[in-house]
């Protein structure tokens, strides 16, 4: 057994524990006594303290009995039975199934108010049908009747203090009376516990007595520390409300932010990306495309618009610039298509280097585009570029003109036979004069004293070039003429059949940065001098 102070009413029975054999009728008396003494009461001032320790006094006299279900055990008749109905519920049976009034024990331990358990769930219609019928009488787990009457009367009686408590509250509001009258704080209190009488102590400042005629209702009285401690605990509630609702609201925002960031905003933005790309500001589209990252097919409408830009810069002839997209469009993904218009970019600038006379620069781009893919239409650009340098620089007689027409010659290039044969053609030089070694001094008349030399000179690109060389060198040879062949390769070079009939080969490439003007028909130092003969030494 245990001893409680101050015991309150709780809507939820979730203890075990019951009010105890007592004299219910006796408290009654005690803590309602009659109109006209509550009202004498009321008109004169009480100890509190006093009052206090009285009803303080009455609660302890207040005692419970600890209610202990009884628990089921095998050793009961009904044991497999009641197990065998609970086969297919969700917890089995530990307790027996207690009903006192309103309030009944489950079948789990636990004490309720209803019509079904609040902590496993099952229904007390059915623990009744289960258990009711199998119940041994006087078991140690019944409860007395009388206690439980008792505990329903005590309940019933702390409603009706409470609901006169606040309609005396809601008087003194709507009276408008802010002052606070001491009156008897109404306990239970047992019969031995003396209550001094106010009037005792307080004889000499009793006021008169006043006929029922003359008597005034007074406010509603109020115990200001009850009326303290019930608006701070409804301030507290208030605080808890409050609290409870902007937490509600901050995740009602939160989430709702968190939905338009993650899913409504993307949505929003990959429409407006959408749009402008299909207004051709691809730049912008791009930028927010990359901002979605990961959303949708953004890297797939990343790459059409990076296509789409190089595209209009192709048509616009800004062949660099639509190189440069359509390289950053192959980072994203590579496709053939897009290599095939990067072709295209080095023919449109080969072909703008061209017409403009620029026929190295044309080259070297044609040459670029033949890297990425080989064809003929490349080949007919890079033969046309030569061709016109060929043309345009003949007459400077160059390696590179040489170079390039031997190129066209082999492939019998259209237009390039003239060309050749114009470059390469013989040119005749004849002189006479009096001495064997002068090849530039021509001289009208010759003493018939005076021995006269001819000198004849042939010229015209590269003599071995020339199909009859060999012939004709023999023919001069054997006419007792001296021969001195001038050529741009060099001697280990040369045919046997042409050096047979040479008295002096002047070979090596003719070179404009080694000019010489100190030595007679060499041109430049680079060149050599072999002497196959005697005839010139």
């Amino acid at each position: 057994m245990k001893k409680i102070i101050n015991r309150k009413r709780e809507k939820e029975f979730d203890t075990r524990t019951l009010v105890s054999d007592i004299d219910i009728d006796a408290l009654q008396a005690e803590s309602d006594p009659d109109d006209s003494a509550v009202s004498e009461n009321t008109r004169q001032a009480v100890d509190l303290k006093t009052i206090s320790e009285a009803g303080v006094q009455a609660s302890e006299d207040m005692i419970t009995q600890v209610y202990e279900p009884r628990p089921l055990t095998p050793e009961d008749d009904i044991y497999e039975d009641i197990i065998e109905q609970f086969a297919s519920a969700p917890t089995k049976p530990k307790y027996w199934f207690e009903e006192f009034g309103d309030y009944w024990s489950c079948s789990c331990g636990h004490i309720n108010r209803g019509d079904k358990c609040k902590s496993c769930g099952l229904e007390r219609e059915l623990l009744r049908s289960l258990f009711i019928l199998h119940k041994p009488a006087d078991s140690p787990g019944k409860l007395n009747r009388k206690l439980n009457k008792a505990a329903r009367e005590q309940s019933d009686k702390e409603e009706r203090q409470q609901a006169e408590k606040e309609n005396r509250r809601k008087q003194r509001e709507a009276s408008g009376d802010d002052g606070m009258t001491v009156v008897p704080i109404e306990t239970e209190t047992d019969e031995d516990t003396p209550v001094q009488d106010p009037e005792e102590e307080n004889t000499s400042a009793a006021p008169e007595p006043e006929t029922s005629e003359d008597r005034q209702p007074l406010p509603p009285a109020v115990i200001p520390s009850d009326d303290h401690d019930t608006k701070k605990k409804l301030n507290s509630f208030k605080v808890k409300i409050i609290a409870a609702i902007i937490i509600c609201l901050l995740l009602i925002g939160g989430g709702g932010i968190a939905i338009y960031h993650y899913m409504a905003a993307p949505a929003i933005q990959y429409q407006e990306a959408q749009q402008l790309q299909a207004d051709g500001k691809y730049e912008k589209a791009i930028e927010k495309y990359k901002a979605l990252g990961d959303y949708k097919d953004c890297s797939e409408l990343i790459w059409q618009c990076y296509c789409s830009m190089a595209d209009e810069y192709f048509e616009a002839g800004k062949f660099k610039k639509a190189i440069d997209t359509y390289n950053i469009a192959l980072e994203t993904k590579d496709d053939e298509a897009i290599h095939d218009k990067i072709w295209q970019c080095y023919i449109g600038i080969g072909d703008r280097h061209l017409s403009a006379g620029e026929y190295e620069s044309a080259l070297s781009t044609y040459y670029v585009a033949a890297d990425l893919k080989d064809n003929e239409t490349v080949q007919e650009k890079i033969n046309q570029a030569k061709l016109a340098y060929v043309k345009a620089y003949q007459g400077d007689r160059t390696a590179r003109v040489e170079e390039y027409m031997s190129d066209l010659m082999s492939i019998k290039y259209p237009g390039i036979q003239e060309i050749y044969d114009s470059y390469y053609a013989w040119h005749v030089k004849i002189i006479a004069n009096t001495s064997e070694s002068d090849f530039s001094t021509d001289m009208d008349t010759i003493s018939r004293k005076d021995t006269a030399y001819f000198h004849a000179t042939l010229s015209g690109g590269e003599p071995l070039l020339q199909k009859g060389l060999p012939s004709l060198l023999k023919a001069v040879h054997e006419a007792g003429l001296g021969t001195i062949v001038f050529t741009g390769r060099y001697l280990s070079s040369v045919d046997s059949a042409v050096l047979r009939h040479v008295d002096l080969l002047i070979d090596g490439p003719f070179l404009k940065d080694t000019r010489d003007s100190s030595r007679v028909l060499l041109g430049s130092t680079n060149k050599g001098l072999h002497f196959l003969t005697d005839r010139y030494k």
